[in-house]
């Protein structure tokens, strides 16, 4: 989806352009074609926009049965960032911001969240099972499976 919003994003910017040099044109001439051709692009930029946002979430979207998320936890790199969702039915979903790769059930015992993939992860040699404990505002990865630590932006964990 990557080359998708990319091309979305090009087409809005030079759609945004033509709008400008339309407009210009129109002020220094005065023809309602150029006026019409500017409301086109500019229509045209803002459809981009829409569509590219409708299929980001359609598509690329966690919590597809909008459960009730009880942490939220996260880690941004430039390549390879992590999200990881525990949902009030003690399953959770992990993986990129735009998929996710392995979900799964989740166990929580004292201070220490144990997570185990259910389902084949979408990518080869991607979390099967992993633990983390609770820290102040971070969850950090007992065994190390690349994972590290965790920031927490959501935590309703009891």
């Amino acid at each position: 989806m990557e080359i998708a919003s990319i091309i979305a994003v090009l087409i809005m910017a030079v759609c945004l352009l033509l709008t400008v040099v339309f407009l210009v044109g129109y002020l220094i001439k005065r023809r309602k074609a150029r006026l019409r051709n500017a409301a086109i692009s500019f229509a045209t930029a803002v459809l981009s926009l829409g569509l590219l946002l409708v299929v980001e979430e359609l598509f690329f979207s966690y919590n597809f049965r909008n459960k009730e998320e009880v942490l939220v936890a996260s880690r941004e790199a430039p390549i390879g960032g992590i999200l990881l969702k525990l949902y009030e039915d003690n399953t959770f979903e992990i993986g990129g911001f735009r998929e996710v790769k392995s979900s799964g059930t989740y166990e929580l015992k004292s201070d220490t969240l144990f997570i185990i993939a259910t389902d084949s992860p979408k990518q080869s040699g991607y979390i099967t099972q992993t633990s983390f404990i609770i820290r102040k505002g971070y969850l950090e990865e007992v065994e190390d499976t690349g994972i590290g630590f965790l920031e927490v932006h959501v935590n309703k964990l009891k």
